[in-house]
C-alpha cells in the first residue's frame, strides 16, 4: 500500500472540538496569560510568550453539532465573563417559574415541592448552539484559531505521550478508494492537547483506553430526544421551566421529560430515556413520541409547527465514572470527561468550569514549560478544590442508585438529600454498563418479547425517517460508513435470534436496518443508512455486543442544529 504523504503543523495549545468546553478553556488561558504578564512584569520574572492556540471542530461551522436540554446555571458563565449579560450572552429567558410535573392519562399534576435539583429560577434558558457560536466568537477575537470542517479521528502518541491528533481523510469513496476530491489528513502537533468532544468522543475513547484511565464504575448514559416547536403565542409562556415524568410509566423506568420556553413563541421539548432498559425493544424516539400523546402535551402542541429535532447521549455515570483527567501531553474536560451532573440535569456550567480549570493549569505549564502529568496533573487538584467536584460529590450517588431500580432509588433519594448525597450507603458502585442489562427475547415475560405497536398522526408525533428531515443532517453517501459495525455476520443471526436487532429501535434516526439479503433468501442483513446519522452515539453504547463503534464522517457532515 502507498504511504500517504501528510502535511503537518505544530501549535503550542489544541483543543479538539468547539463546545462550551474548550472554547472557554481558549478565552480564560488568554485572560490567564494576560494576568500572569503583568505579575511577571512587576515582579521582573519572564513572561509566557504569547502561545499558538487552535480548535478543530468537525462540524461545518461552530456550533452546529451542539445540542442541549438548555436551562443553564450562570454560575461558571459569570466567573469568565462577569458582564455575560450586557455583552449579548444569547439568552432566551431567564427562569421565573420552575415546575416539576408529573403526568398522567388524564393530564398532569403540579407537585406542590419541587425537588431541589429541579430548582431551577435564575437559570438561563438557551440554546446550546448559539452559545457555542458567542464563545467562539469571543474566543477568536482573543487571537485562537478554530478551523471548522476539520474532524480529528487518531490520537497521535509517541513514547506514551500524546504529541497531538491526525484529522480524517476526505475525498474517499464507499469501497475506501481515493476519488478525485481526496485530501489526506493532517498531523496537528501540539505542547498540550485538550480533548473536547462531548459525550463518547472518539479520541476520548482512545485516550481512555490507551492509557487506562476508566472511573472506578463503568459509565452509563442515556440518550435526549429534543424537538423545537412553535406554539401558539397565548399558550407561550416567557421563563417557564418544566421538568416532569410520567405515570405510571415512571414505575418501569426512570424516565423524564422538559420544556422550556424559547424566544419567538418556540419551545424546547425532550424527553430523557435511560440506556439501561432490559428490554431490547427500548426506543428512545418511540418514548418521546408517545409522551407527546398526553392531554395536556396535546393541548399545548395543537396547531403548533415542527420546528427543529435531534439527539444526544448524556453521560450519567457522576463522580465515580469520571475518567483520570490527564496523561502527559493532554486533559479531558466537559462531557469527554463525564463531568455532566445527572441528578441536576446540568452539564453546561461543569463544562465551562472544566475548561477553565485546564486553562488555569495549562499557563502554569507554559510558564513552566512543563507539559507532563507533573505540571498537568494541577487540573486535577484544581478540579478537586473546586465548587464543581463540591457539586458532583453531593450527586455521587444519584446515577448509582437509579442503576438499583426504582424500589431502592425510591428509598434512597430522600435519604440522599438530607445526608449530603451519602444516602443508605455510600460509595455505590456499578459493576457493569447499561447495555449488559438487556434480556435476549427469550428471557422476557412472553408479553413483552414483541415489539409494541405504535400509529404516527403526522400532525403531533412522528417517524424516525420524517423526524431526521428536521435534523438539517447531511451525509454524501459515497464514503465509507462511519458507522463500524465490527462483525456484520453477527447481526444477522446470533442477534436476530437472541436480541431481534434492537438497533432498529434504539437509533433515533432510522440509521439501521434489517434488510431481505438477496444472496441468501429467507435471511436479513443489516443495513446501514449512515447519511440518517444525528450523531447521537447511542448506538456506540447500547450495543449489546458492542461491536458498533461511532467513528468521525468527513468533516463538515452531520446536523446542523441551529438553535438546539
Amino acid at each position: 500500500m502507498t504511504q500517504i504523504e501528510r502535511e503537518s503543523m505544530e501549535v503550542d495549545v489544541l483543543y479538539v472540538g468547539a463546545g462550551p468546553a474548550t472554547l472557554a478553556s481558549a478565552i480564560h488561558l488568554t485572560n490567564q496569560i494576560e494576568a500572569f504578564n503583568r505579575e511577571a512584569e512587576k515582579s521582573g520574572r519572564p513572561p509566557i510568550e504569547p502561545p499558538s492556540v487552535l480548535v478543530l471542530e468537525k462540524s461545518a461551522s461552530v456550533g452546529d453539532h451542539m445540542l442541549s436540554g438548555g436551562v443553564m446555571n450562570p454560575k461558571a458563565i459569570r466567573e469568565l465573563v462577569p458582564e455575560f449579560e450586557s455583552e449579548g450572552f444569547p439568552t432566551e429567558y431567564v427562569c421565573d417559574y420552575a415546575g416539576f410535573w408529573l403526568f398522567h392519562p388524564k393530564g398532569k399534576l403540579n407537585i406542590p415541592v419541587v425537588p431541589p435539583n429541579f430548582r431551577k429560577k435564575g437559570y438561563h434558558v438557551v440554546s446550546l448552539s448559539n452559545v457555542a457560536k458567542w464563545l467562539g466568537e469571543r474566543a477568536e477575537a482573543g487571537g485562537t484559531e478554530i478551523y471548522p470542517g476539520f474532524a480529528a479521528d487518531k490520537l497521535l502518541v509517541e513514547g506514551g505521550r500524546v504529541v497531538g491528533v491526525r484529522t480524517g481523510d476526505m475525498g474517499v469513496d464507499k469501497d475506501g478508494k481515493p476519488k478525485g476530491t481526496f485530501q489526506p489528513g493532517m498531523d496537528i502537533f501540539a505542547k498540550v492537547t485538550v480533548i473536547g468532544e462531548g459525550v463518547r468522543g472518539t479520541l476520548a475513547k482512545q485516550m481512555i483506553d490507551r492509557f487506562d484511565l476508566e472511573g472506578a464504575n463503568p459509565q452509563t448514559f442515556e440518550t435526549g430526544v429534543k424537538e423545537i416547536w412553535r406554539i401558539n403565542p397565548k399558550k407561550h409562556r416567557p421563563g417557564r421551566v418544566v421538568h416532569g415524568m410520567s405515570f405510571p410509566d415512571i414505575l418501569k423506568g426512570f424516565h423524564g421529560m422538559w420544556l422550556y420556553d424559547m424566544k419567538d413563541d418556540l419551545i424546547s421539548y425532550g424527553f430523557v430515556t435511560l440506556l439501561d432498559s432490559e428490554s431490547p425493544h427500548c426506543d428512545p424516539h418511540l418514548e418521546a413520541q408517545k409522551f407527546k400523546t398526553n392531554p395536556w402535551m396535546k393541548w399545548l402542541l395543537e396547531d403548533a409547527e415542527l420546528v427543529r429535532y435531534g439527539a444526544k447521549t448524556i453521560p450519567t455515570g457522576g463522580l465515580y465514572a469520571q475518567p483520570k483527567l490527564y496523561v502527559d501531553g493532554a486533559v479531558l474536560v466537559g462531557d469527554s470527561a463525564s463531568m455532566c451532573n445527572a441528578q441536576n440535569l446540568a452539564g453546561i456550567h461543569m463544562a465551562i468550569k472544566t475548561g477553565m480549570l485546564a486553562a488555569e493549569t495549562i499557563c502554569e505549564a507554559l510558564a513552566q514549560q512543563d507539559f507532563t502529568s507533573k505540571t498537568l496533573g494541577g487540573y486535577a487538584e484544581r478540579f478537586r478544590n473546586s465548587w464543581a467536584y463540591q457539586e458532583h460529590y453531593q450527586a455521587r450517588n444519584f446515577g448509582p442508585s437509579t442503576e438499583r431500580g426504582i424500589a431502592f432509588f425510591m428509598m434512597n433519594e430522600p435519604l440522599r438529600m438530607i445526608t449530603g448525597g451519602r444516602g443508605i450507603q455510600d460509595d455505590l458502585r456499578v459493576h457493569h454498563g447499561g447495555h449488559a442489562n438487556m434480556k435476549r427475547l427469550a428471557d422476557l415475560p412472553p408479553g413483552e418479547r414483541e415489539k409494541e405497536t405504535f400509529e404516527f398522526d403526522g400532525k403531533l408525533t412522528f417517524s424516525k425517517e420524517h423526524l431526521v428531515g428536521f435534523s438539517g443532517t447531511q451525509h454524501e453517501a459515497d464514503q465509507p460508513s462511519h458507522l463500524v459495525v465490527a462483525d456484520m455476520d453477527l447481526c444477522s443471526d446470533v442477534c436476530t435470534e437472541e436480541f431481534g436487532n434492537p438497533c432498529e429501535n434504539f437509533c433515533p434516526a432510522a440509521v439501521y436496518e434489517m434488510v431481505p439479503d438477496t444472496e441468501a433468501p429467507g435471511r436479513k442483513k443489516l443495513f446501514i443508512h449512515h447519511e440518517n446519522c444525528v450523531h447521537c452515539k447511542t448506538c456506540d453504547i447500547a450495543d449489546p455486543y458492542q461491536v458498533i463503534t461511532w467513528t468521525p464522517p468527513e468533516g463538515g457532515e452531520g446536523p446542523d442544529y441551529t438553535q438546539m
